[in-house]
């Protein structure tokens, strides 16, 4: 969510934004109300594949994906989200609150280290380059939810050098699509024959879900009474964020006329407790592999020609020891994390901030299905106005890439890219993504300075009766 318009994490003029990296920083902002009335963000990262001949400068049409050879441990991560009328409106000087609609996906599909070429033609040339990184194994998770969101903030501490705010939001989800597949003990041995060296399957433990709403799908219907029973089979649930923001003010002499900046801003929240709860489909199925006989010709022959969902359920069954259908409901845990945002005020426009993102779900136990996020550490030098910026992040993933990104801001307008090399080069599609949101602002800041001159109130009291300036 907000933590993927990574630009714009820790300022004061995210306004509605802000709610997706710490409920509490809603406070401190320079303006009575604003709505951010559309935004999306997409970002993605793999080193499965490679998108050729592609940039985001470049035509789609000449765009060739390529599976990247050699032996590594695999993986792909992306997440979007729709951004929709998400406001703020400042209470007054000391409280706000916030609201709007989200819709979210999180993937993540991971493997263990195994051998790729693309001179692959049978599933004996992979198995027999494989050999040395038995057993193989593998998982994946998806969730895709819609969320309605209220969020409250406010001053809970304010001696006029320093501020403490605290945020609390509350979504109501719903939980549109969800599914995950995980193998594990995947082993063969070698097994000579008339035509060279074969293999035998000695043990697979396979286990995959997803939300029985895809089972109401029917080819005979129309689109519109497709949707509407998809959606009508979906399931409510609850999800929460908190947050901190510690706010230490710039000396009053060192101010100058007309601002009021602060020195730091220290930001702790914790995000997205919950998570999605979905009913199994009906093809659901969880199987031990391994039965005598089923040899890599074998396994061609049955998994070759499934066309269908049912016809790869059947030839499953045909080479295990075990097979069973999943019934009941399962959960996919949204992405819980703690974000520690420092944001630093260095001299009149210019701010640099350092981010650090802990996947606190990742502690859960063994079992539990959850999805992963991308933020490890981030540091964003930045230039900014109410009404202009520039931005450029540098970004530090948990899949140790490194990225630098960069993002403008015009009036109502906010472009980013994750990683810049989407722009110039033409093999690098498959890491990065962008973000673009339209914020309204009023005309004028949230200002009582007519009302009550400056040079006759102390800094707690004109404070208490303003926001803050930019």
């Amino acid at each position: 969510m907000g933590q993927n318009y990574q630009a714009i994490n820790g300022s004061s003029c995210a306004g509605s934004l802000s709610t997706g990296n710490n409920p509490a920083s809603i406070v401190y902002a320079p303006y009575a109300w604003d709505i951010t009335a559309f935004a999306v963000q997409v970002k993605q990262s793999t080193n499965a594949f490679t998108i050729k001949r592609y940039s985001l400068l470049s035509s789609l049409k000449n765009a060739e994906v390529a599976i990247q050879n050699g032996s590594k441990k695999r993986f792909l991560f992306a997440n979007q989200d729709i951004r929709l009328l998400n406001t703020r409106i400042s209470l007054n000087a000391k409280a706000a609150i916030a609201f709007g609609a989200n819709i979210r996906n999180y993937i993540y599909a991971v493997n263990s280290e195994s051998n790729w070429q693309d001179t692959i033609f049978q599933l004996r040339d992979f198995m027999k380059i494989n050999t040395g990184h038995l057993p193989l194994s593998g998982e994946f998770v998806g969730s895709t939810w819609a969320e309605f969101y209220g969020t409250y903030a406010q001053t809970i501490i304010d001696d006029g050098k320093r501020l403490l705010n605290a945020g609390l939001t509350l979504k109501l989800n719903r939980a549109l699509a969800g599914g995950y597949a995980n193998a594990q003990g995947i082993s063969y041995t070698p097994l000579p024959d008339a035509n060279g060296t074969g293999y035998l399957l000695t043990n697979v433990n396979l286990q995959y879900g997803y939300s029985s709403n895809f089972d109401t799908i029917d080819s005979n219907k129309t689109a519109a009474a497709n949707r509407k029973t998809f959606l009508r089979n979906t399931y409510s649930g609850v999800s929460a964020d908190i947050g901190f923001e510690y706010i230490l003010l710039s000396d009053e002499d060192k101010e100058e006329e007309g601002d009021d900046f602060y020195d730091t801003k220290i930001g702790i929240s914790i995000m997205d407790l919950g998570g999605n709860r979905y009913r199994y489909g009906r093809r659901s199925r969880v199987a031990i592999a391994g039965r005598s006989g089923i040899t890599d010709s074998v396994l061609e022959n049955k998994f070759s020609t499934a066309a269908t969902f049912d016809n790869f359920n059947d030839s499953l069954a045909s080479i295990s020891n075990s097979i069973t259908a999943i019934g009941g409901n399962f959960f996919i845990y949204q992405p819980t994390r703690l974000v520690i945002n420092i944001d630093k005020h260095v001299a009149q426009s210019f701010f640099i901030n350092a981010e650090i993102t802990v996947p606190v779900i990742s502690l859960a136990s063994k079992n539990t299905l959850f999805i992963k996020g991308m933020n490890l550490l981030a540091v964003t030098p930045r230039w900014e106005t109410k009404s202009l910026g520039a931005y450029f992040p540098i970004l530090y993933n948990s899949r140790n890439q490194l990225w630098v990104g960069g993002a403008f801001k015009a009036g109502p307008v906010l472009f980013g890219i994750h990683n810049l090399t989407n722009l110039f080069l033409k093999n690098k599609a498959q890491n990065g993504g962008l973000y673009l949101a339209f914020t309204i602002r009023p005309g004028k800041r949230y200002d009582r300075e007519a009302h009550y001159p400056r040079d006759k109130l102390t800094r707690k009291e004109r404070r208490s009766l303003e926001c803050p300036r930019f």
